[in-house]
């Protein structure tokens, strides 16, 4: 089950990454991520720039609309890059890298599946956490 400004992408009990923004601070959003993939987890703190969060939301909702093509998160500090893309038969991967340190090399690349139903919670997620504190 998702909390309040909470993005899931995957499955709450399998893979996934998890977005959860804390607030925002000029023209920054604070977040709280998780990935569990394959047996990792990893959690972290970082910032999403205002407007990166429902950037990706737009690409992901024109993805669950043609089911073939890549939505990407590339924020401007890229510690956690996305990519979504379809196959047009309802299979989508999930493709990222999440680091704390650029300095360290360490980082945590990792790979999954979600079905293409997921896509629209998914965009609707994103769009409402880069919304609601706009408030």
């Amino acid at each position: 089950m998702t909390q309040p400004n909470e993005i899931l992408i995957g499955l709450g009990g399998g893979d996934r990454v998890s977005i959860r923004v804390t607030g925002e601070r000029n023209e920054w959003r604070g977040a709280e991520i998780e990935v569990h993939c394959d047996g990792w987890n990893g959690r972290m703190r970082w910032n999403f720039m205002n407007g990166e969060l429902r950037r990706f939301a737009q690409e992901i909702d024109a993805l669950r609309r043609k089911l073939s093509g890549t939505a990407e998160l590339n924020p401007l500090e890229p510690n956690l890059r996305l990519a979504l893309t379809g196959d047009g038969k309802g299979h989508v991967r999930v493709d990222g890298t999440a680091r704390i340190h650029f300095d360290t090399g360490t980082r945590l690349d990792f790979s999954f599946e979600i079905d293409q139903t997921f896509l629209a919670d998914i965009a609707q997620a994103l769009s409402d956490a880069d919304r609601e504190l706009y408030s």
